[in-house]
C-alpha cells in the first residue's frame, strides 16, 4: 500500500507530536515576522514568505519530499529580485529536483529523470545568467552539486547491485545527502532575512 501515513512510537528517539511541530514552527516564524513588520517592503515580504515556507517544510509534522515544491514557487519569484537570490534559488532548485528522484523508481524512468534535471537547470542557469551576469556558485555549492554525481551512481547503480536486500538504503542515502544541502540553503536564507 502506498501513501500510508502511520504513527510510530520510538524506543530511542523522543516521540514528536503535532503540537511540538506547531510550537517549533511558530517560534521559528517569529523572527521572520518581526523583520517583516519592521521592514514591510515587497522584497522583504517575498523573502519572508519563502523563509516561512522553508520553515514549515523543516518543522512540519508529516512532510513528504514533494513539499520542497512549496519552497521553490516563492523562491522562483524571489530569484527575480537580485543575483544572490537567483544563485541560491538555482542551488535549492537543483537539489530539490534531485531529491524527488526516488519517486521515479522504475527502470524506464532512469534516463528520463537525468535528462529532465539537466535540461531544466541548464535552461534555468542560462536564463538567469542573462539577467545576472555574475551568477557563480561558491566552492561548497559547486562541490555539493558535483557530489550528486557520485551520490547518484552509488544510490541508483551500486547499492541496488551489491546491496539489493537493503532496498531502503538508497532512500536513506538520498535523504541524508539532500538534507545537508537543504539545511545549508535554509540557514543561508534564514540568516539573510535577519540582516
Amino acid at each position: 500500500m502506498t501513501g500510508l501515513v502511520q504513527q510510530a512510537d520510538f524506543s530511542v528517539l523522543p516521540n514528536v507530536s503535532p503540537v511540538h511541530c506547531v510550537t517549533i514552527t511558530l517560534a521559528a516564524w517569529t523572527p521572520i515576522l518581526v523583520k517583516l513588520f519592521k521592514q514591510p517592503t515587497p522584497q522583504q515580504f517575498l523573502k519572508s514568505v519563502t523563509t516561512a515556507a522553508f520553515t514549515s517544510f523543516f518543522f512540519g509534522y508529516h512532510v513528504h519530499e514533494k513539499a520542497v515544491l512549496v519552497i521553490l514557487v516563492p523562491y522562483g519569484l524571489l530569484a527575480l529580485s537580485d543575483g544572490q537570490s537567483a544563485k541560491d534559488y538555482f542551488f535549492i532548485s537543483f537539489l530539490g529536483t534531485y531529491s524527488l528522484f526516488p519517486l521515479l523508481f522504475e527502470a524506464q524512468e532512469f534516463l528520463v529523470k537525468i535528462v529532465i534535471l539537466l535540461m531544466v537547470h541548464i535552461l534555468m542557469l542560462s536564463t538567469l545568467r542573462r539577467v545576472y551576469t555574475e551568477l557563480k556558485l561558491n566552492r561548497f555549492e559547486k562541490l555539493y552539486i558535483y557530489g550528486l554525481v557520485g551520490h547518484f551512481v552509488t544510490a541508483e547503480v551500486l547499492l541496488p547491485i551489491f546491496f539489493a536486500r537493503l532496498e531502503f538504503l538508497p532512500l536513506l542515502l538520498y535523504s541524508a545527502y539532500c538534507s545537508i544541502g537543504t539545511v545549508y540553503s535554509y540557514a543561508k536564507l534564514f540568516l539573510s532575512v535577519q540582516v
